[in-house]
């Protein structure tokens, strides 16, 4: 099939009917590639960033450890441990947020970031994108600047208990498993 034969088409018709504080909800209305008009769902969310702080390896070991954030999580109604991630405030870039969030949550900044991949977290009905950055050369630099409803506690993780728990149990994260991929196709390990 083309791509003729699957597109839908905006009929311009957009209404929201849902909004919070994190995301809105819209209706909005396409015609399918066979001529009927539908309402469709579709998440309206700010971009996402995540950022892997790569820390150099242990001594005695030649992988690299990470700052990880350990977090009680509303959504499961479980402790969740992250990499340092938020969202992409208004008139912010994916970069700017990315330095934010490194420095809110662990309170180091760092020399280098690197973009390592951007992707579309749910394309089915949600609109953002979840950009994730490589942050190597750290520092800690400041303390602690967390939201009011934000209590978390940073650590060091090496590369083996990240690898070993990732996709399970506190790291079942689907934004930490792709942002787990991004990390390993630019380290050419996948």
């Amino acid at each position: 099939m083309s791509d003729k034969e699957l597109m839908w088409k905006d009929k311009g018709v957009k209404k929201e009917v849902w909004k919070g504080p994190i995301f809105s909800i819209d209706q909005v209305h396409r015609e399918s590639p066979d001529g009927r008009e539908q309402p469709m769902v579709v998440c309206q969310s700010p971009d996402w960033v995540t950022v892997i702080p790569e820390l150099p390896p242990a001594e005695g070991s030649a992988e690299p450890g990470f700052l990880m954030v350990r977090q009680f999580r509303h959504g499961s109604g479980a402790m969740s441990c992250e990499f340092p991630a938020g969202v992409v405030d208004p008139g912010e870039t994916a970069l700017d947020a990315a330095v934010r969030e490194l420095r809110e949550e662990t309170g180091f900044t760092a020399d280098e970031m690197i973009e390592i991949g951007t992707i579309n977290p749910n394309p089915a009905f949600m609109s953002n994108r979840s950009t994730s950055f490589l942050a190597r050369g750290l520092k800690r630099t400041h303390e602690l600047e967390l939201d009011d409803n934000e209590f978390l506690q940073w650590r060091e993780e090496s590369f083996s208990q990240v690898s070993e728990n990732m996709g399970k149990g506190e790291y079942d994260s689907a934004i930490m498993v792709q942002c787990w991929f991004w990390y390993l196709k630019h380290q050419g390990r996948i």
